[in-house]
């Protein structure tokens, strides 16, 4: 069940990264931190220190093999 309750501040800062980064970002992110039950999201942020809450810039590399079909 979704939690209705005002977001911390560190949450805050966490809906405004991921807006920056990307518009609508921060609608889903606010999603996953009021489902925290599920996605363990406000626990995650309230671990972790404020300075870590940034947006960064960086790629991500696939290191799984995936079977061709046909080839």
């Amino acid at each position: 069940m979704t939690e209705h309750r005002p977001l911390t501040p560190k949450e805050q800062k966490v809906v405004q990264e991921f807006e920056s980064a990307r518009t609508g970002l921060g609608a889903i992110a606010k999603s996953n931190i009021l489902n925290n039950h599920v996605t363990g999201w406000a626990d995650i942020i309230a671990d972790t220190p404020e300075e870590e809450l940034v947006v960064r810039d960086g790629y991500g590399s696939n290191s799984f093999m995936y079977r061709r079909i046909g080839g």
